[in-house]
């Protein structure tokens, strides 16, 4: 022993006295919770009703049997989730990037990368407002044919930004063309 570990009292040269042993715990005990069949025999207050009176019981299981009631201790059955292939999620990330883009230069980076590989753009309103950005006239008249379709069948989201897009490429778009698209659905949008 060292110098600092030696023990400078003389009782403590004695034996420590025993703690007393910890007790193991008892495990509680399992509470099981269940419920009675609808049972055949009679219940104690039946001896009060009619003859013709049916038993509640008896018409809980008829109607049972017409009709299927979901058991609320039934188990469950829950599918796996579906596998999505490395094209599928391809798509849903290059679809993610251009609704997220902003910008006219990110917004035509994103459709082309989009386009490269080998996806058609969604019929959606947010994504063919979203393509009233991209940078190719081609791809906006485009995305202007699709929103004068959906437009028939929805009513527009995101009414000012649509205005807004739709007031930009009537004022500067190069072509005529799209110039009088953008302007007649402009005018549907007023409507």
């Amino acid at each position: 022993m060292s110098r600092r570990s030696k023990r400078t009292d003389p009782k403590s040269d004695q034996a420590e006295p025993r703690r007393p042993a910890r007790r193991a715990t008892v495990p509680l005990p399992e509470v099981v919770l269940a419920r009675r069949p609808a049972s055949a025999s009679p219940s104690p207050n039946s001896a009060t009703r009619g003859a013709d009176e049916a038993p509640p019981q008896a018409a809980r299981a008829s109607e049972a049997d017409s009709a299927p009631v979901a058991n609320k201790r039934a188990a469950r059955i829950v599918g796996a989730p579906v596998a999505v292939d490395d094209s599928e999620l391809e798509r849903r990330h290059l679809l993610t990037r251009l609704l997220d883009s902003e910008g006219p230069a990110q917004v035509t980076r994103a459709a082309n990368a989009y386009r490269k590989a080998g996806f058609q753009f969604p019929e959606e309103q947010p994504v063919q407002l979203k393509l009233l950005e991209h940078g190719d006239e081609a791809e906006v008249c485009a995305a202007l044919e699709v929103l004068t379709a959906l437009l028939d069948e929805q009513a527009p989201i995101q009414l000012p930004v649509f205005e807004q897009r739709l007031k930009r490429l009537e004022e500067g778009a190069e072509e005529a063309e799209t110039r009088n698209r953008a302007a007649q659905l402009r005018r549907v949008l007023r409507t």
